[in-house]
């Protein structure tokens, strides 16, 4: 009994902790929580000419009154040319509070990005940097998706 207990309670926190995505370079700032809906584990799944949807939370450590969202792929360490939509760009319109943030206030922005590539069943990092006010990075995730 007392193991099943314990089972459950380590299965309740993996999930409570969202999925387990991978650090960006130079020591960027990682999210509290990112989750990716139908995802538990890297690589996701995505299918092609759809939408990648996910919610990051996090909290800057620096005040700010803009959030920019910068998206990035590489596939085999080659970056591929990503234009992110503007309805996804400006991040302050993306949160579940409104610009200004205060240094340490946590937020969640939840967005989505559309997939149209000219390959499928390939394997791509997609990385995420939200940035504030001077280009001050707030938060940096990646996440490898396989495009089915």
């Amino acid at each position: 009994m007392y193991k099943q207990i314990v089972a459950l309670v380590l299965l309740f926190s993996a999930v409570a902790q969202g999925l387990q995505t991978l650090q960006c370079s130079n020591n960027r700032p990682a999210p509290q929580e990112v989750i990716i809906p139908g995802c538990t584990s890297l690589p996701c799944s995505v299918p092609n000419q759809s939408d990648f949807n996910f919610s990051v939370r996090f909290a800057p450590t620096f005040p700010t009154n803009t959030l920019t969202v910068d998206v990035r792929a590489s596939l085999l360490g080659l970056f591929l040319p990503y234009e992110v939509p503007e309805h996804l760009r400006n991040g302050c319109n993306n949160i579940n509070t409104s610009c200004p943030l205060t240094a340490g206030q946590s937020v969640t922005l939840t967005g989505n990005a559309p997939v149209e590539a000219p390959l499928t069943g390939v394997t791509v990092t997609m990385e995420f940097e939200i940035t504030g006010d001077g280009g001050q990075v707030a938060v940096c995730f990646a996440a490898t998706v396989t495009l089915t």
